[in-house]
């Protein structure tokens, strides 16, 4: 018999949730690493040198040196709470030919081992070939960039257990910033500055900020049939006979068709029986 107690749900690796990290060659160790901006589609390639020894039988074929490609679609924006300035740094970092240190973190991985969050990652050093910068009519301007990398990224180790990354990996709250362009704001938190930017001082982190009173826990476990699972509003459990007043009743016999007690002459309906009674 199948056991249906624990079952894994199927559903998608989200594409939305692979992001790219990195951090300037001239930045010190103890930096944590920065979104790479803005991001839209991202791709990237895995092969190897394939080489082919024709036989008289069929083709001897097997794979040599490994080429790896990571690009990412930079979109550029004005503030977003960037630490960095991307456009600069990857531009400095290709006309100056240097190594930079890119991380793609996989966000569908995110989980909570031994009371801390840990999320998977793969880690490379890399350099900048292709750098085009996209201008295009009605939209943001982009920038396709195309990391060679160096080596071999690491990815998992070798007995198969992905690396992982953790929250002092990032810059400050990048665990909730990136989902969040911007957290709740009140109305005395954001506004114009002196110069009529649109500035706020207002964390992108809201997390655990909202009303735990105004509404019920998400975690909250019910039973069926429990008490506290019924709303204000539903009737109280009603006797057995106001139950059966609902139900259909059987077809009673009429008057006419069955003889009854009540149908019987009595004296006073039969005035002949009254009068013999008198004699």
């Amino acid at each position: 018999m199948a056991d249906n107690s624990q079952k894994p749900i199927v559903e998608p690796q989200s594409s939305d949730k692979v992001m790219y990290y990195y951090k300037g060659p001239w930045e010190p160790k103890s930096n944590p690493c920065h979104v790479m901006g803005t991001q839209g589609a991202s791709s990237g390639t895995n092969t190897a040198t394939l080489g082919t020894t024709p036989t008289k039988q069929a083709n001897i074929k097997d794979t040599g040196s490994i080429n790896q490609q990571r690009v990412v679609n930079v979109v550029m924006t004005k503030g977003g709470n960037m630490l960095t300035d991307v456009a600069r740094d990857l531009y400095y970092i290709w006309e100056h030919r240097m190594t930079m240190l890119l991380w793609r973190v996989n966000w569908n991985t995110l989980r909570t081992v031994n009371g801390k969050q840990v999320v998977n990652a793969e880690f490379s050093e890399v350099k900048i070939s292709a750098f085009p910068e996209t201008e295009a009519l009605n939209t943001a301007v982009t920038q396709n960039v195309t990391f060679e990398v160096t080596g071999i990224a690491r990815r998992y180790d070798e007995q198969g257990n992905p690396f992982v990354l953790g929250p002092e990996d990032f810059d400050e709250g990048m665990f909730s910033d990136v989902i969040k362009y911007y957290g709740f704001t009140k109305p005395t938190q954001i506004g114009a500055d002196e110069n009529g930017k649109l500035v706020t001082d207002a964390s992108t982190n809201d997390d655990g900020k909202g009303d735990a009173n105004g509404t019920v826990p998400m975690n909250q476990r019910m039973e069926a049939g429990d008490r506290n699972s019924s709303a204000p509003s539903t009737p109280a459990n009603q006797p057995a006979t106001s139950q059966v007043n609902h139900a259909p009743q059987p077809a009673q016999p009429s008057s006419a068709s069955t003889p009854s007690s009540s149908a019987t002459p009595t004296s006073s309906a039969d005035p002949a029986s009254s009068s013999n009674a008198n004699k």
